[in-house]
């Protein structure tokens, strides 16, 4: 399977299944292929382009298993924001993080406690690249 992206300035085309590794370049775009995916995962940038590259689904998500589903993550590099709905009678809320969609909340993946319905993981983006899912639990005063 392929799959192309064009403009007036570039063509691109590339295997969605298999991209072999390899690099691709002009002299607007350089664009290396890491092997078994079209592109590395991450943000690639030039002068002319903005590449955000990776999987389906975004770097960070909401659990299926997390109370709040409202759930706004925004990246802002190195950290995460997230933000949320306040939830009548809410004394605080813990916010539990892991690398898989339907982890169990517990301390070793409790990333804090605040009784603002904002909170800010820091330096979550900071390392490689890796799928992070997260719970925001309600907790009565």
């Amino acid at each position: 399977m392929w799959a192309q992206s064009s403009s007036e300035n570039f063509t691109l085309t590339k295997s969605v299944i298999d991209a072999g590794g390899g690099a691709s370049s002009s002299t607007n775009f350089n664009l290396v292929s890491a092997f078994g995916q079209p592109t590395p995962i991450g943000v690639q940038t030039s002068a002319n382009f903005t590449l955000h590259a990776g999987f389906l689904t975004p770097l960070l998500a909401v659990s299926p298993l997390s109370p709040i589903q409202h759930l706004v993550i925004k990246e802002s590099q190195p950290n995460a924001i997230l933000n949320w709905e306040s939830i009548s009678g809410a004394g605080s809320y813990s916010v539990y993080r892991a690398p898989a969609i339907n982890f169990t909340p517990a301390p070793g993946n409790l990333v804090g406690t605040t009784a603002n319905t904002t909170f800010t993981d820091t330096n979550v983006l900071a390392g490689p690249a890796v799928q992070q899912y997260y719970i925001v639990l309600v907790n009565n005063p």
